[in-house]
């Protein structure tokens, strides 16, 4: 087959996933792939990345410029909807949706192309912005063809709203990035540990739902337990870190981290701490497995799908500061259990989240919805 994969973003996850995604449909599944990431994709710095991009679309640095070529969007999307328009691919992907996709969608349309939609997030979280992606979301869902979910907890919500009966749909769990052009070490499962703090990661955008006032509370109930707590990221509202930048003893980190930033940081940790009081899935999670670094999260949304209790890391009896500090010193006093979890956590992360399990099945998503889309 030949597949179109495209995302225009310029930071985060979403041109990994697509970039990722290209080239073991390729490598793997023996498939053709056409790419599409912006110019200024912080992923395009790497030679390996720009050489395979296909059709790099120039978008925008800032809100002017984004209206600017919002306006005149035809324009913008031309070069690469004339490059399609004489050798359509049988079937479409964007593994995350931004603003302008829906209008590529409907080109891709006018050139019975079908096309799937992967989705993150069914709903906008509490305190979060990004209403206007989650409502393109919708109306992106009920023209698409195919509709992946990375939990069955998305998946849930979706059919509470809209039908996916005819439609093609699997839950496609989130992959354990690979970060080839990184040319990282090989991960190393936790050893020893025992004479020292242990040490919890918590990473990502810093946003109230993630449970920032669940996890100072927390550190305040898990009393003398030796620990050693660093927070990463970027800050939306510097209000939603304030209960935890008064807790002495935290490292802070602030600001927007690259790939090899958090990686580092990862590296350094026992464990990566999740106390969400609402979550999807998280992307977090995964690439902690694939570092060896068991999770530490609460029981919400999809997260019981990602972390195996007991095995890949612990899940909270609730999602409490009570339970989330029960969690914490199991890890700090059981050391072997923590040893455990590491090894288990790079296991799944190869066995199960990597490219060469998680591409194949793609693969059958996209093979279904070019069928449907021929029928």
């Amino acid at each position: 087959m030949r597949l179109l994969v495209w995302q225009w973003g310029r930071y985060g996850t979403g041109a990994r996933y697509a970039y990722e995604m290209a080239r073991s449909l390729c490598e793997h599944c023996g498939h053709e792939t056409l790419l599409s990431l912006a110019e200024t994709a912080e992923l395009m710095q790497f030679p390996a990345v720009r050489q395979s991009v296909d059709f790099p679309l120039r978008t925008y640095s800032n809100t002017r410029e984004f209206i600017r070529q919002s306006f005149g969007i035809r324009r913008v999307l031309s070069p690469i909807v004339e490059r399609l328009r004489s050798a359509p691919p049988d079937a479409a992907i964007v593994p995350m949706l931004g603003y302008w996709d829906i209008l590529l969608v409907r080109y891709l349309q006018r050139l019975r192309v079908p096309v799937a939609v992967v989705i993150h997030d069914a709903q906008v979280h509490p305190g979060d912005r990004f209403h206007l992606v989650v409502q393109l979301q919708w109306r992106l869902m009920r023209t698409c063809e195919g509709v992946i979910t990375l939990t069955d907890s998305v998946a849930q919500q979706i059919r509470r709203r809209i039908s996916l009966e005819r439609k093609v749909h699997a839950t496609i769990p989130h992959v354990a990035f690979d970060f080839a052009e990184l040319d990282l070490p090989p991960a190393k499962p936790i050893e020893g540990a025992e004479s020292r703090p242990l040490r919890l990661l918590m990473a990502g955008r810093l946003k109230r739902y993630k449970g920032l006032e669940h996890l100072a509370e927390a550190l305040k109930q898990v009393g003398d337990t030796p620990l050693h707590v660093r927070v990463v990221g970027a800050v939306q509202n510097q209000r939603d870190i304030a209960s935890l930048a008064a807790f002495s003893g935290i490292e802070f980190d602030i600001g927007w981290k690259s790939d090899q930033e958090l990686i580092a940081h990862l590296d350094w940790a026992d464990a990566a701490v999740l106390p969400y009081i609402e979550a999807s899935q998280s992307g977090i999670i995964p690439v902690s497995f694939q570092r060896a670094r068991p999770v530490i999260a609460t029981a919400v949304g999809g997260l019981p799908e990602q972390v195996l209790d007991g095995q890949t890391g612990l899940l909270t009896e609730a999602a409490s500061p009570q339970s989330l500090a029960n969690a914490i010193r199991r890890f700090a006093g059981d050391r072997t259990l923590l040893r455990r979890c590491s090894q288990n956590a790079l296991k799944h992360a190869k066995n199960d989240l990597s490219w060469k399990a998680i591409a194949p099945r793609f693969a059958e998503a996209l093979e279904k919805i070019a069928r449907h889309g021929r029928s």
